[in-house]
């Protein structure tokens, strides 16, 4: 047996890992509830089928590759020099050598896929390959190219496909099928009868903040300048509909470089063109300029402003919105103000209050899309005595430093250990990462995509009773994110539980018939 004897699989994750033992599988399971113990049940009766096989294990991140590295390795008794990482950071001709000697490898898809096309490994041996945050299994990411070379090239080829949410729309959900050659679809959520006995009840509160009468008139200008770039547009025929949002803005601008290139082929009128560009893209900056105010605070905007004035590099269209006189005005009344604290902030200390009160030893997690409010909440949070620390990803930012991978791992075990009760996180803290079971989860804004929404509900309820309150602006993109996300998880749920297309067949190599050679010792 290749599993140390203490590895106890719970009764779902071995349905699920039959299932994906015999065809490709994607496997839908709300963070938390051990995707990665199937991984290790399914690579386990592989290498046990294939003895001479190997198992390629991916993940989008360094972070999350090394984390499947310790999973396997507390799990599976083989030696040592059996499990290698397989990075950028080490050398071409040191990987060629650990991918030959190990059985279990681990690598983010891109490392992989480079020492594939520059034939410094071969794919051949592998018999199983797991395709962590399979979401991403779209368009020209590393994992799709791979995949295919994968099912094209391997003797006895294995997919396993692993994510909380592949998508809210039949296309994406699809093409993740079609990318991963995936024939089956095990997904599980919270809900069901065999997961039932392993989460904990989670209460979700949705709690709606009205706007200090402050910000009211700098969001009407906003508003103002706005409307006039989404009217041009309107009227130029890129945008049709009363609501506008980014998604939106962003397929405008995929229309209008559509037809300034068959324009430029014609040699037709291009005038309207170049300012639809210029319109599109003040556009984009206004909208985001709303979003940050309404949802975030102005300190949040006037810091936002501050950086978009201070770029040595800009686009024409920056150029021209910052010579604007009522952007000027913006900016104004953004820094007067500034001191004017976003409502959220206050109702956020008193659920932590709450919760802390109730029950002295919680853990708290607070989320939050941008590092400007991550640092206001922890100001705010440490002068109401509460102790929080922030936790962020490595890219360091203007007046803004990441934090490395070796104090990411050192934060979240201090918070593991009860050294401080509150984590304020950006996106870093959704995806994948094993951040200790909490108490309470606050998402500071809505986030429109449900694949976040159930990456951070996931960070609770997992051992114990959990709590999710999510905060609102009222009146704002907020509220409009927040049904989004709803909307998109039933979706997701209701697509993947129902039959669809299969993944795309695979050219398979050609079997080779046996010669008397095969038969010598």
């Amino acid at each position: 047996m290749m599993l140390t004897g203490g590895f106890e699989p719970r009764e779902y994750q071995r349905r699920i890992a039959e299932t994906a033992t015999a065809s490709n599988t994607l496997v839908v399971l709300p963070t938390g509830l051990g995707k990665t113990m199937i991984a290790i049940l399914v690579a386990a009766s592989r290498l046990e089928k294939f003895p001479e096989g190997k198992v390629l294990v991916m993940a989008p991140t360094k972070p999350l590759t090394l984390q499947h590295y310790e999973s396997f390795r507390a799990h599976f008794a083989l030696p040592p020099r059996q499990l290698a990482v397989l990075t950028g950071a080490t050398g071409p001709s040191e990987r060629t050598q650990l991918w030959a000697s190990a059985k279990l490898l681990f690598a983010t898809p891109q490392t992989v896929f480079n020492d594939v096309k520059n034939r410094r490994v071969s794919l051949r041996e592998l018999v199983l390959a797991v395709f962590d945050e399979a979401h991403r299994s779209v368009r020209d990411y590393s994992y799709t190219q791979l995949a295919k070379r994968y099912a094209e090239e391997a003797e006895h080829p294995l997919i396993l496909g692993l994510t909380a949410s592949p998508g809210g729309s039949r296309e994406k959900v699809q093409e993740i099928k079609r990318n991963l050659y995936i024939d089956r679809v095990e997904s599980r959520s919270e809900e069901d009868q065999d997961v039932r006995p392993y989460v904990e009840r989670t209460a979700t509160e949705a709690i709606r903040v009205p706007l200090p009468k402050e910000y009211q008139e700098t969001i009407s200008r906003i508003r103002e300048i706005f409307n006039e770039k989404i009217t041009r547009l309107r009227n130029a025929g890129f945008l049709r509909g009363d609501r506008v949002s980014k998604k939106m803005l962003l397929e405008a601008r995929i229309t209008i470089s559509g037809r300034l290139r068959e324009a430029q082929a014609k040699g037709g009128q291009r005038g309207y063109i170049f300012g639809s560009i210029i319109n599109q893209a003040q556009a984009v900056v206004i909208l985001h300029a709303l979003e940050v105010l309404e949802t975030q605070g102005a300190s949040s905007l006037s810091k936002y402003l501050e950086r978009l004035r201070g770029k040595t590099e800009r686009g024409r269209a920056t150029v021209y919105l910052l010579k604007d006189p009522r952007w000027t005005r913006i900016e104004e009344e953004a820094k007067k103000i500034r001191g004017v604290a976003h409502p959220k902030v206050e109702r956020l200390v008193s659920v932590i209050r709450d919760q802390l009160g109730k029950k002295k030893d919680s853990k708290v997690i607070v989320f939050t899309q941008y590092r400007d409010t991550i640092d206001s909440i922890i100001e705010r949070l440490d002068a109401a005595n509460l102790d929080a620390r922030r936790f962020v990803g490595q890219a360091d930012r203007a007046g803004d430093k990441g934090m490395d991978q070796r104090l990411q791992t050192e934060r979240l075990e201090m918070f593991r250990e009860g050294r401080f009760p509150i984590l304020v996180s950006s996106s870093i803290g959704e995806e994948g990462l094993h951040v200790p079971d909490v108490d309470l989860v606050v998402f500071y804004e809505a986030v429109p995509s449900e694949i976040r929404s159930i990456q951070r509900r996931g960070r609770t309820g997992r051992t114990a009773e959990g709590r999710v309150v999510i905060l609102l602006a009222e009146g704002t993109i907020d509220e409009s994110y927040y049904y989004s996300s709803i909307f998109k998880e039933n979706r997701m749920r209701r697509l993947v539980s129902a039959p669809g297309e299969e993944g795309k067949k695979p050219r398979r190599r050609p079997t080779r018939n046996p010669t008397l050679l095969d038969f010598v010792d």
